[in-house]
């Protein structure tokens, strides 16, 4: 098979424009040159460059020169037509040179992200909310509104956040109460197997609902984040929990 044609039709362009400019000046000059000299016979006896016989043999020189650059480059208009048939005929790996000149290079294997390497198959565990004079069921909805919120932001992460069953399951079974305050909310985590924990507390001040949300890991106690949602009713904290939980565990744990 034939090497791939890498020449462009700026190469043979480039010539024709060049051999025209020089050609068809020096062409008609040594015509001019030939009739001054037949009209003016008496100057053919002078020498040098000023002889318009000598003008009229090396202006004829020159348009020769450059005819030929002509007929080179119209060959070349030629060879480039020819190449490009050639390409189209050739088969889609073949019809490139530098897929011909450069072997194939194997693609790096892909490797998961270290955030992906140290949060995948851990489990979140998200406490029972504490807050005074308020009802337990109430309480028990915020807590299932964060952990749903969790659940979405940890998806990516492949986070594992444990059910209310489940959690008391595992500390009934370990003869332990459940608490949400201080090192005990870590100590919790850790006694049903979790490795992060949310906890949460409602406050009312003035007219103003408050939840603090607090995001721990158990192995060494570590604070991650904490927020604090606002609402003027408990319906509109429990509209807001959500999301707050969400962004909390996303900026803990960064992009998936």
């Amino acid at each position: 098979m034939p090497p791939p044609c890498t020449s462009s039709y700026w190469t043979p362009g480039i010539d024709t424009a060049v051999a025209t400019l020089f050609a068809i000046p020096s062409i008609v000059y040594a015509s001019m040159s030939k009739e001054q000299y037949f009209s003016v016979v008496g100057s053919s006896s002078s020498s040098g460059p000023t002889d318009p016989n000598g003008r009229y043999y090396s202006a004829t020189a020159f348009g020769t020169m450059g005819l030929v650059g002509l007929a080179s480059a119209i060959y070349g208009f030629h060879y480039v037509g020819k190449c490009k048939e050639q390409r189209k005929s050739l088969p889609a790996a073949e019809s490139s040179y530098p897929a011909q000149a450069l072997p194939s290079q194997p693609l790096p294997p892909v490797f998961p992200s270290p955030v992906a390497v140290q949060t995948r198959g851990k489990r979140m565990a998200v406490l029972e909310f504490a807050g005074k004079n308020m009802d337990e069921d109430i309480l028990m909805t915020f807590s299932d509104t964060v952990r749903g919120g969790a659940l979405q932001g940890l998806e990516p992460h492949g986070v594992v956040v444990m059910t209310r069953e489940n959690m008391l399951v595992l500390l009934r079974d370990m003869g332990k109460k459940e608490c949400g305050e201080g090192d005990c909310e870590v100590e919790t985590a850790r006694n049903i197997g979790a490795d992060y924990v949310i906890s949460g507390k409602v406050v009312r001040i003035e007219q103003i609902y408050a939840v603090t949300l607090k995001l721990h890991e158990t192995q060494g106690g570590s604070l991650l984040g904490t927020d604090t949602v606002e609402g003027t009713s408990q319906v509109g904290l429990l509209r807001s929990l959500r999301e707050h939980s969400r962004m909390l565990v996303t900026a803990a744990f960064g992009p998936p």
